[in-house]
């Protein structure tokens, strides 16, 4: 041994221990008597109280009163001693002396040294010594192998283990667990499986030992359904193994199943301890507000088993109050805890962050402040999270930058990265930016705030910068990590840069990240988006590990692609494959699919399916199923999907009423809207949109008088959208001076607001008031677009100004250089008809650059009728019947040209033809609003 070994204890000792000058002395003195059962009893006695540092106290101040001789166990309570503090100078102290007092041979003192070495972390002397055992039982095999696998050694482990098979020595239940330990954080599940079925050849299952020890190996693999077996398989069944099933369904995100393995345990008759009741309490701070009558229930056994909580406990309580949203009983707790640390104010300034309280979260850490009480990162953090849930105050933003800078946080990675994110939220993306520019100058490790500074710029639409940015992070050496190039792609999709896609997909190559699932994903969505879907679909073919969110990437990017039925296919080969993961994006995709492709067969499967699955209550998926079941003509269907709807929010009756609205059925709309106000359903924009929008093909003045009072009273006047829908309604019904006061009333008016004002003024006539809103819509410094030329041009159609269309036509093609369309061509030729320019009107027709379609000639048939113009009038009707051969109208308008030119034969022989194709004429109908 190195004479290291002998250096005296008083040297080792902490400072409190230190009762004596030297402690050489004593080691010296007490080879010549042994030591008194009664005090040895004391000591026990503090061992088994965990008060170690008081054991050595006690044991060093008697030894100065009296010579004394430790024994066998005197030595095992002091190795167990240093080992817990633990201590490596008092340990190899405790290592020379015992070496002088002759009990190094023997073999339970020998096993006690080589666990305290372990324990201090001095893995390399553990061995030494165990390799110095001459006769080693299984408990020394067991501690040298438990020394490897608490520090990490884990093929240091396994050879251990193979040297003591080829020693001859049986391994215990208690070698196995250690394997299993070491097998945890190794990722093979092979030696697991082959020591589970070592123990039940062996009959090692017996007792609960190992049988928990392969519940918690099974739970950090992920293979919950064999942990439940062995649970129930178990003969023998103590609280550890109802601790280890409940924490493993909480770790798994299972918390249901945890507090159901909970509730179990009380009705076997089992006493809870206080880790059962932590981990119960976690799982209910998991689920979070449906769990919270069960955290009550967990509390109030805390108080009536008068079970001591320390801080741990109290904080895990604390953590459950503010996870089922209950802040205000959490602050009760919080303010009589005793004993608070960082966690504490952490979880609470995280409970007010959850319930968008800022103003408590900042109250909280100038609380902190005051008590002088020491911030970290995490506070923070938590801290501008809370700031960026109310939506992005800039000036708390700004007080919290000035306190991350007076304590030093400014150079924090994380710290930086959600300063950056807070002021992205506040549009203050140049503020960000210098962040990002002073953390990058300071920190090459700084990955995190390039990612979220990237993320913002994807968020806001700044592609161009998102590029720059991803460039300066190769020249300046940064490496790319998986969210970096998610971040990336996503740009990418957005912009549809394929060029770009490829490049950063030979970079994921090149890195070894084809075998990151989120990577994968935005690969396959940016090539899909890009119409690349063979190579999407290629991608999804290869990849090593599929989540959900790649499943639903590919049943709605064939959908969207035009493969509806390539959807189905996926989305049965998902529940063969990967087993019920899917949620209520999967559902939906599947249904919009079915939608395409008009199956009733198939749209029954869904339905019953959603119904069987019980997803049907779920809102996304209700509305979808609503949206399918109308689009295919079924209304019915769709009525019953909203009145099962077990939570219908104000998208579910939007929805409806969207569908009624859209099928013609006015009267059922309005009836739904009506029964949303009874159910106090409070309306939002949307709902007043399809409302407005049913109103007007009403044309009824009075209702839409009362639903601008639903507006007012709604305050929903200030919507942009909701303002031009509401005056483009008053416009069609008449009222052009309600329509213009609300239209002179907007803060601000988009184009489509001008547009529907201008055709408003055009389709009552009033041109005069349409070129003054065009003038003074370009003075305000918005373009018009195709649409407002188009409404233009039909205005001075309807006025039968003739030069002033002309003028708006040469406007667009010339001075805005837009291109013409079919419909700006029908509206042009029926401004020229109507002023009588026949033969000019058909020559524009023939010299078109485009196929003018159906509504030009149809517009130019209707003027030569008008005209008597029957030569031309011929001519139209013979392209008419090329381009649409079975509308009924334009025959009957040839037939009564024929007629009022005394050409009754041609006329007769129209009608003949007609009736024989079997065509009807639809006829039209007006409506009259009684008061």
């Amino acid at each position: 041994m190195k004479a290291t070994f002998s250096r005296p204890l008083s040297k080792c000792l902490p400072i409190h221990l230190r009762l004596c000058p030297t402690l050489a002395s004593f080691f010296y003195s007490i080879q010549c008597s042994h030591i008194p059962f009664s005090f040895y009893s004391r000591l026990r006695a503090r061992s088994r109280a965990g008060d170690y540092s008081s054991l050595l106290s006690l044991f060093v101040h008697i030894s100065r009163e009296q010579a004394l001789k430790p024994d066998r166990p005197t030595y095992l309570l002091l190795l167990k001693a240093s080992a817990t503090l633990p201590s490596h100078p008092l340990g190899l102290s405790l290592h020379g002396h015992i070496l002088k007092s002759g009990f190094q041979d023997d073999i339970l003192v020998a096993t006690a040294l080589v666990d305290m070495l372990s324990k201090c972390r001095d893995v390399e002397g553990a061995r030494k010594l165990f390799d110095q055992i001459h006769e080693r039982d299984v408990g020394a095999w067991n501690a040298m192998l438990s020394s490897y696998a608490r520090n990490g050694y884990a093929d240091a482990a396994l050879s251990l283990f193979s040297w003591m098979g080829c020693c001859g020595t049986k391994p215990n239940s208690l070698t196995l667990s250690i394997l299993l330990q070491v097998r945890c954080g190794f990722g093979d599940e092979r030696l697991g499986r082959s020591i589970h079925a070592y123990a039940v050849r062996q009959h090692e299952l017996a007792g609960s030992f190992l049988g928990n020890s392969l519940i918690v190996y099974y739970n950090k693999a992920g293979e919950f359904h064999i942990s439940k077996r062995i649970f129930d398989r178990m003969p023998r069944r103590d609280i550890v193994s109802w601790n280890a099933m409940i924490s493993g369904y909480m770790q798994s995100g299972n918390g249901w199943r945890a507090l159901e393995m909970f509730h179990l345990l009380r009705e076997q008759g089992l006493c809870p301890d206080l880790v059962t009741l932590e981990t119960a309490l976690q799982a209910c701070a998991q689920i979070g507000k449906d769990a919270f009558h069960d955290g009550q229930l967990i509390h109030a056994l805390l108080v009536k088993m008068g079970i001591a909580m320390d801080v741990y406990a109290e904080n895990t309580l604390l953590l459950m109050y503010c996870k089922c949203g209950k802040v205000e009983s959490g602050q009760s707790l919080f303010d009589k805890m005793q004993e608070r640390n960082v966690v504490s104010w952490n979880i609470l300034v995280n409970g007010y962050s959850q319930i968008k309280c800022p103003e408590k979260v900042l109250a909280l850490i100038r609380c902190m402040r005051f008590i002088e009480l020491e911030l970290n990162s995490q506070l923070l953090v938590s801290a501008l999270q809370a700031i960026r849930l109310l939506g992005g105050c800039i000036k708390h933003v700004i007080c919290l930058h000035c306190l991350i800078i007076v304590m030093g946080f400014d150079s924090d990675i994380f710290v930086s990265s959600s300063l950056i994110a807070a002021y992205g939220d506040c549009s203050e993306l140049e503020f960000a930016h210098r962040i990002l520019d002073c953390v990058v100058s300071e920190r090459s490790d700084a990955t995190v705030c390039w990612n979220t500074m990237l993320s913002l710029y994807a968020h806001h639409g700044y592609f161009s910068e998102a590029v720059e940015l991803l460039g300066c992070m190769l020249n300046k050496a940064c490496m790319l990590d998986a969210v970096t190039l998610v971040s990336t792609l996503s740009v990418c999709t957005q912009q549809l840069n394929l060029s770009l896609g490829k490049a950063i997909h030979g970079y994921v190559i090149r890195n070894k990240f084809e075998s990151d699932v989120f990577v994968g994903t935005s690969l396959i969505d940016m090539y899909a988006k890009c119409g690349l879907l063979n190579a999407a679909c290629w991608l999804f073919s290869r990849m090593p590990c599929r989540n959900i969110v790649t499943w639903n990437t590919m049943i709605h990017v064939c959908h969207e692609n035009g493969f509806p039925r390539a959807s189905l296919q996926l989305f049965h080969l998902m529940q063969q494959h990967d087993g019920p993961i899917l949620d209520a994006t999967t559902v939906v995709g599947v249904i919009e699919a079915i939608a395409q492709r008009g199956y009733d067969s198939e749209r029954n499967y869904i339905h019953k399916f959603a119904i069987e699955t019980g997803l049907s209550s779920d809102e996304f998926i209700a509305n979808s199923l609503i949206s399918m079941h109308a689009r295919l003509g079924d209304v019915d269907k769709a009525s019953a999907v909203f009145n099962s709807a077990s939570k219908v929010g104000t998208a579910t009756w939007n929805t409806m009423i969207a569908e009624y609205s859209c099928r013609g059925l006015v009267d059922k709309a309005i009836s739904v809207f009506h029964a949303m106000k009874l159910n106090n359903v409070a309306p939002d924009s949307i709902t007043l949109l399809c409302v407005l929008r049913v109103s007007a093909s009403l044309g009824s003045l009075n209702c839409i008088m009362w639903l601008h009072a639903i507006i007012m009273k709604a305050g929903y006047e200030s919507d942009l959208f909701v303002g031009t829908s509401l005056l483009d309604v008053y416009a069609k019904c008449g009222d052009l001076s309600l329509a213009r006061l609300i239209f002179d009333n907007m803060n601000s008016k988009t184009e489509v607001s001008w547009n529907s004002m201008i055709q408003g003024y055009g389709m009552h006539g009033h041109a005069g008031e349409v070129g003054k809103l065009f003038s003074q819509m370009q003075q305000s410094g918005l373009n018009p677009n195709t649409v407002t030329f188009l409404i233009l041009i039909s205005a001075c159609s309807h006025a039968r100004d003739v030069e002033k269309g002309r003028h708006y036509f040469d406007l667009m093609t010339c001075a805005y250089s837009f291109l013409t369309r079919r419909e700006h061509y029908a509206a042009y030729i029926d401004l020229l008809s109507r002023g009588r320019l026949i033969k000019e009107a058909y020559e524009a027709l023939e010299k078109m650059p485009i196929n003018p379609g159906a509504d030009a000639w149809g517009a130019l048939l209707g003027a030569c009728r008008i005209h008597g113009n029957l030569e031309v009038g011929l001519a139209a009707a013979k392209k008419l019947f090329e381009l649409d051969p079975l509308h009924c109208g334009y025959h009957v308008l040839l037939s009564n040209m024929c007629m009022e030119a005394g050409r009754w034969t041609d006329a007769s022989e129209i009608r003949r033809k007609v009736d024989k194709m079997g065509l009807k004429k639809v006829l039209g109908w007006s409506k009259v609003e009684s008061i």
